[in-house]
């Protein structure tokens, strides 16, 4: 009787550790289940995070429209207002002014006639722009008729893009500056602008 008393309890026993054994386990596998949920959700910020910082610069869908106000010529996203910088007109020269759709002003084009310009090619323009430059530059190149300055202006930590175009009789530039805080709305359309920009 005893004999038999003692394998029962040990049957119970065993049975007890068991079962404890089971939730353990359970518990350990929903701590598991609940970390890689935990770290999922970490996952998902961090993409949506990083999809915020790409889409600054990533252009939505705009319509541009073409601008051949007297001796340059540009595309500008259609919500972009271009008006004269001066009310005076001259065959020699034309200023004009771009504003954002909240009144801000982000982009200057020039244009003036060659023969007020001293130079022999756009490369001495160019490697005359450099030297007296007031950029931290960031990148600058020049080919055919054309070339580009960007950087950062020190005096005020403002981005600038600069294009000069020289065309048959004018020289034409387009002038982009902007801070911080005005990024979104110019960054995605320097390309499409600064490409579509030329000069008679």
């Amino acid at each position: 009787m005893r004999y038999f008393i003692k394998i029962l309890t040990l049957t119970i026993l065993i049975t007890s550790c068991g079962q404890t054994d089971t939730k353990q386990k359970e518990l350990e596998l929903k701590e598991r289940e609940l970390a890689l949920k935990e770290l999922e959700l970490v996952l998902k910020e961090k993409d949506t995070n990083n999809l915020r910082a790409d889409q600054v610069n990533v252009a939505p869908e705009v319509s541009y429209k073409s601008h051949t106000p007297c001796t340059f010529s540009v595309s500008l996203p259609s919500n972009f207002k271009l008006q004269a910088m001066y009310d005076d007109k001259s065959a020699d020269y034309c200023d004009y002014s771009v504003k954002t759709k909240d009144e801000f002003e982000i982009i200057q084009l020039h244009s003036l006639l060659s023969s007020r310009f001293e130079f022999n090619s756009i490369k001495e323009l160019y490697d005359a722009a450099i030297n007296k430059s007031e950029l931290d530059i960031s990148y600058k190149t020049q080919k055919g008729n054309w070339f580009v300055i960007s950087g950062t202006k020190k005096e005020n930590g403002n981005t600038v893009y600069w294009k000069r175009v020289s065309g048959n009789s004018f020289i034409s530039d387009l002038h982009i500056e902007y801070p911080k805080s005005h990024e979104s709305e110019i960054a995605p359309y320097i390309t499409t602008i600064s490409n579509s920009f030329t000069s008679k």
